[in-house]
């Protein structure tokens, strides 16, 4: 049988050339400053300048409205104006990953991720103490390693006078159950509290959760909303702005000029107003026909009907549900009616399976 020639396969397609995938990915990476943003960003960096009593900061917004953008933009300005005051940095960010093989929340993977990305060795991977003599210290494979782990990592934080930075973490009470999102809090409760050091934590309005949940780390918190643009006046002029930024950000070569601020309003309904939907229409409508024609309004309303036909109701009902609040766990009646224990034989032992002697330890 004959090989397939991949070769020929891809000269016969029309990619997209080099210059159009360089102005995609330099618009992917534009900091979108509209008047949002720079309200947002002013507010998170007087709060950790300020030292407030406000230590942990909470960010809402729904999806594709440019939190991630904000997220990078706050750690790079707190890494400058670290090195400009003599320190090497000024956080430690780590996102949110999914949770380990028993379904709880994996510390040590994200905290091993924070080191990677600082670019430090990890705690435990410095010295490896043998079996020399009697009396000496050793090292101990498993959870020695976990509590060294997460013992440098607020030893960092407070000694560096770092700011924690957690993306997405709304991931936490999404995929973990009650228990491990309650153990999740108090660990996010214990770095605030040993470190004195800010904690932000951007994610959608099911983040709302890890803090109503409860009522201690609710009073102790800042919560901003980053929304996306809607009816008022000064969104819609703010809006226009941003489309004509986009379009002088592409340039006359990718894009052609005044063909997209004309129709502000109409991208603004397609879109939900969410600035990342505004550049992810765009860019996809240059990475499928960049090779062939510009940008103009045309190739973009084909792209934003598109949209507006397989997701338009999802992004409404994602803004409603991310506009409405969560019952707080520590909100609901404590009175409950229980229900008599029944002896049910339960792997060889009667009444609860749970050892309630167990450390409560965020790796546990």
């Amino acid at each position: 049988m004959k090989k397939s020639d991949y070769a020929a396969m891809a000269n016969q397609l029309k990619l997209t050339p080099q210059p159009v995938v360089d102005a995609i990915e330099d618009l992917n990476e534009w900091v979108c400053l509209h008047y949002k943003f720079k309200l947002l960003l002013q507010a998170i960096l007087n709060a950790i300048n300020g030292r407030s009593r406000d230590l942990l900061i909470v960010v809402l917004g729904p999806a594709r409205v440019g939190k991630t953008t904000l997220f990078e933009a706050v750690a790079g300005i707190l890494d400058e104006l670290a090195k400009q005051a003599g320190r090497s940095r000024g956080c430690f960010r780590f996102s949110v990953p999914s949770p380990n093989k028993l379904g709880r929340f994996d510390w040590k993977a994200a905290i091993t991720r924070a080191y990677v990305s600082a670019g430090e060795i990890l705690p435990f991977a410095k010295i490896k103490y043998h079996d020399i003599t009697e009396g000496a210290p050793r090292n101990k494979p498993g959870v020695a390693d976990e509590d060294a782990l997460w013992e440098s990592f607020v030893k960092n934080i407070r000694l560096e006078k770092l700011v924690t930075l957690v993306d997405e973490g709304n991931t936490i009470p999404v995929t973990l159950s009650e228990l491990q999102v309650t153990r999740a809090i108090h660990s996010l409760k214990d770095i605030v509290a040993q470190t004195r050091q800010p904690l932000l934590i951007f994610g959608t309005s099911a983040v709302r959760h890890i803090v109503e949940h409860d009522t201690q780390l609710k009073v102790r918190t800042k919560m901003l909303r980053f929304d996306v643009y809607g009816d008022l006046k000064v969104d819609l002029e703010s809006f226009a702005i941003f489309i004509g930024e986009m379009e002088k950000r592409l340039g006359p070569e990718f894009c052609v000029p005044d063909s997209l601020s004309p129709h502000a309003a109409e991208i603004r309904r397609g879109t939900d107003g969410r600035s990342g939907l505004v550049v992810r229409v765009a860019t996809d409508a240059l990475s499928q026909y960049g090779h062939v024609r510009r940008l103009d309004w045309d190739l973009y309303k084909k792209f934003l009907d598109e949209l507006a036909a397989s997701s338009g109701e999802d992004l409404a009902e994602e803004r409603r549900v991310t506009n409405k609040p969560i019952i707080a766990a520590a909100e609901v009646p404590l009175a409950r009616g229980t229900t008599k224990s029944e002896k049910v034989e339960r792997n060889g032992r009667v009444g609860a399976t749970k050892n309630t002697n167990a450390r409560n330890h965020p790796f546990s």
